[in-house]
C-alpha cells in the first residue's frame, strides 16, 4: 500500500514538473520609467498638499480613490478608515481649527514606483497648532493611476507622534 502512495506521489511530481516545462513564459512587465512617475507623483503631491492648505475638502476628496482606506497606527490602537469617514474626518478637522492658524511641514521622502500606474511613497507631515504642541505622521501610502490618467491615493499606513 505505501509503495501505491509513493508511486502515485512521483507520478503527480514528474507531472507537474512536465506542465511546467511546456507552460509559456510569463509576460515580463511592462518597462517602468520611475523618473516619469516620480515627477507625477511629486506634482500629485504638491496639487494635494495645496489642496489642504486651502482647506478644500472637494480636492482633498477627489485625490481619494473610491476604495481608499488608511490604517492609522496610534496610542490608542490602530484606526482603519475608509473614503466616506476620512472625508467627513477631515470636515470635522477643518471645522475645529477655522479659526487657528495651521503650520503644516512636509516632506516627500521616497517615490518607488511599482508599474506605470502605481507608486508607494513615503511621507512625513509636521502639523502643528500656534502653542498647542506638535503632531508628526509617518506615512507609507500607495497611489494609482486611474483611466482618467489622474493619480489617487489607495491605501496609507501611518503612525502618528504628537500633541
Amino acid at each position: 500500500m505505501q509503495w501505491r502512495v509513493m508511486a502515485t506521489m512521483v507520478t503527480l511530481i514528474l507531472a507537474l514538473g512536465a506542465a511546467a516545462q511546456d507552460a509559456p513564459p510569463a509576460e515580463p512587465a511592462p518597462a517602468v520609467d520611475a523618473e516619469d512617475v516620480a515627477t507625477e507623483i511629486h506634482e500629485f503631491y504638491r496639487e494635494y498638499w495645496k489642496a489642504w492648505d486651502d482647506r478644500d475638502v472637494v480636492a482633498i476628496a477627489n485625490a481619494l480613490s473610491k476604495e481608499f482606506v488608511s490604517l492609522s497606527h496610534t496610542p490608542q490602537g490602530v484606526v482603519q478608515v475608509d473614503k466616506a469617514g476620512a472625508v467627513a474626518g477631515l470636515r470635522r478637522f477643518f471645522e475645529a481649527v477655522r479659526d487657528k492658524e495651521a503650520i503644516w511641514g512636509r516632506s516627500l521622502l521616497s517615490v518607488v514606483p511599482r508599474s506605470p500606474t502605481e507608486a508607494i511613497a513615503a511621507v512625513r507631515n509636521d502639523f502643528s497648532l500656534r502653542e498647542q504642541g506638535t503632531e508628526s505622521e509617518l506615512t507609507l501610502e500607495v497611489l494609482r493611476k486611474g483611466p482618467d490618467n489622474h493619480w489617487r491615493l489607495v491605501r496609507k499606513w501611518s503612525e502618528r507622534r504628537g500633541f
